[in-house]
């Protein structure tokens, strides 16, 4: 039975990585830098970091790009990172931002910054980042990671899709499991979570709470969360995913899409020793099919590769066009729900799917928005495929 490292806030790591000692912060021209947690794994490096920058009302300096709100990239914005050990000098590899946020009185983000691997020998680093003439240092001390987690090899396929367990660890009054799902085509969505919002260190306990009951309220209704199935008769939602940083797509073959993501299940209070995790649907985008349509006269019938809708409406939808499809009931797999991305009148393209509340006798309806002009010509592309639950993976608990 192969042991792993498990890394809060990170994720799952092989034997031999090295955790952070504790954290670790500083600050500069008003703005802090915190290091929350890390893991020197033998192939890579993983710092993950919190800004925060307090103010009456909180704004960047002049000229900061640091904590814009479409700041998706900072290395891509001027931002500089580098891992420092003795004379050697790592450069980030990658910056991927997590979270953001925006009230009184601070504004601040989180972010997953990747450096190659450290020395072997190496038990301490200093971060630098830097932006324009503000640099911020961060001496890191590093131990050896617990092996606290164990590796899996559950594996289940349906419908040209495939479903993996690889990792499972208990954490707090938490199970944690790390999933994999590869398909021909790109991975849209595994079940559909409520969002889990992100803690930042300022985030009271009541104040998570708080938000935890409102995400709740407000997305409940339309979520299918993963769920895990204790052997005793428990059941438990997830209640938060970690996801990778890395790209779905690796190279050409039966499956060149993989999604890797990181599910945590709470309230853990049993001592059972196996569990059933459950997958409600897998949706995938096929992007090769388009049609492009003229809704002056509705309904419209659309075909987009063998996939068929019809266009029953068009209204006004603030400075968009609220464009209504009616999709007829399929017993493929898997099958189509909807078109992937809807384009009208300028580059930006609708993609989320809302239902409408009128009853058919047959099939259902959903609406998409874009921007449209006149002619009212859009643009249908790619096709988005379900493979229908529940999928069952058996996972080993001890």
């Amino acid at each position: 039975m192969r042991r792993l490292v498990f890394v809060p806030l990170i994720g799952f790591r092989p034997a031999g990585t090295r955790t952070l000692r504790e954290p670790a912060e500083t600050a500069a021209d008003g703005t802090r830098l915190m290091v929350r947690a890390a893991a020197a794994a033998p192939d890579h490096t993983d710092v993950l970091v919190e800004w925060e920058r307090l103010g009456d009302p909180a704004t960047c300096p002049p000229g900061s790009q640091l904590l814009m709100h479409s700041n998706m990239a900072p290395l891509e914005r001027g931002l500089e990172a580098e891992l420092v050990v003795g004379t050697s000098r790592l450069k980030a590899a990658g910056m991927r931002r997590r979270a953001f946020h925006l009230s009184h009185p601070s504004i601040g983000a989180v972010d997953l910054l990747t450096f190659a691997p450290l020395p072997r020998d190496a038990q301490r680093a200093e971060l630098r980042v830097t932006e324009g003439g503000t640099e911020w240092r961060v001496p890191l001390a590093f131990v050896p990671g617990e092996l606290n987690a164990t590796a899996l090899d559950v594996e289940l396929e349906r419908a040209g899709i495939v479903a993996r367990a690889t990792a499972v660890t208990h954490h707090d009054d938490e199970i944690v499991v790390q999933l994999e799902v590869a398909a021909p085509h790109q991975i849209r969505q595994t079940g559909a979570p409520i969002p889990s919002p992100v803690r930042f260190s300022s985030t009271t306990d009541e104040d998570h709470k708080e938000r935890l009951r409102e995400h709740r309220r407000v997305f409940g209704e339309h979520s299918r969360p993963i769920t895990l199935e204790i052997e005793d008769g428990a059941r438990m939602e997830e209640v938060g995913r970690l996801y990778s940083s890395g790209p779905q797509q690796t190279a050409p073959g039966r499956y060149p899409f993989v999604d890797r993501f990181v599910v945590a299940f709470g309230g853990w209070s049993t001592d059972a020793k196996r569990a059933t995790l459950v997958i409600p649907f897998v949706e995938l985008n096929d992007m090769a099919p388009s049609a492009t349509a003229d809704l002056r006269e509705l309904p419209l019938d659309v075909a987009l590769d063998g996939h068929r809708f019809r266009v029953v409406a068009m209204e006004p939808h603030g400075d968009q066009r609220k464009i209504t499809i009616e999709l007829s009931p399929s017993t493929a797999a898997p099958r189509f729900v909807q078109p992937a991305r809807l384009h009208g009148s300028d580059p930006q393209f609708g993609w989320e799917r809302h239902a409408v509340d009128a009853k058919l006798p047959d099939g259902h309806a959903i609406w998409m928005a874009t921007k449209v002009g006149d002619p009212p010509i859009v643009t249908f592309t790619g096709a988005v495929l379900r493979v229908d639950g529940p999928l069952r993976l058996e996972v080993p608990l001890e």
